[in-house]
């Protein structure tokens, strides 16, 4: 196909790629709506080397960031689970009590970012009430600030985890995080359309006898 006969192909049925751009912004939002909870919170937590005066910055940086991948992949941890219980602020019934299905409910609920060039951990918790992010968030802040120790090597006063800022609480999905799903949405389904009406055209057009010489505009129906 030359690019002459793509682009008018894509012209003829521009109108059909448009619709299907839009099903896919509906599709897209409607997936917002019903697998995103409704409020989520943001702490930073900033990590903090003690009695570091002997180390250079290299071997600090590299302590910094190691001590940060433990902590950020304990957090997804039963033991982090088990001590976020034992807090007060939520009770073991709010997971599933197998031990499978609770730890993927609580990955779903707990996300955590890693800036470990900064020392910073950003945890974002999501649940279907404000109530529930506040207890979670509080449980999660109360473990990695007074508690942190159990989950490393080390000192227990080697290391301190301060909140540098948050727990931030806003709805979910937030404005931005909607316009930029259905914006990826309806290019999607542009693309996917377009590429399946060249692919169909390409398919009838080889099916043809090589000695019939039919107009593009009879090949597509």
């Amino acid at each position: 196909m030359t690019s002459q006969q793509l682009l008018w192909l894509l012209r003829k049925k521009f109108g059909i790629i448009l619709l299907i751009g839009a099903l896919f912004v509906a599709l897209g939002f409607f997936g917002l709506i019903v697998f995103t909870k409704p409020f989520q919170s943001q702490t930073d937590f900033l990590l903090v080397q003690t009695n570091t005066q002997s180390q250079d910055f290299y071997t600090q940086f590299k302590s910094s960031e190691y001590l940060g991948n433990v902590l950020s992949e304990a957090i997804y941890s039963e033991r982090f689970i088990d001590a976020v219980v034992e807090t007060g602020n939520v009770n073991k019934e709010f997971l599933p009590f197998d031990r499978k299905d609770k730890l993927d409910a609580w990955k779903k609920m707990v996300d955590v970012q890693k800036n470990l060039n900064l020392s910073i951990i950003v945890v974002t918790v999501k649940s279907d009430t404000e109530r529930d992010v506040n207890r979670i968030t509080a449980g999660i802040s109360q473990v990695l600030v007074e508690q942190n120790s159990l989950f490393r090597g080390g000192d227990e006063k080697s290391v301190e985890i301060r909140i540098l800022s948050g727990p931030i609480i806003e709805r979910s999905p937030s404005m931005t995080k909607m316009i930029e799903v259905l914006v990826t949405a309806f290019f999607a389904g542009i693309f996917v359309t377009a590429l399946l009406i060249v692919v169909r055209y390409e398919l009838r057009f080889k099916s043809l006898p090589r000695e019939e010489n039919v107009p593009l505009n009879e090949i597509i129906v």
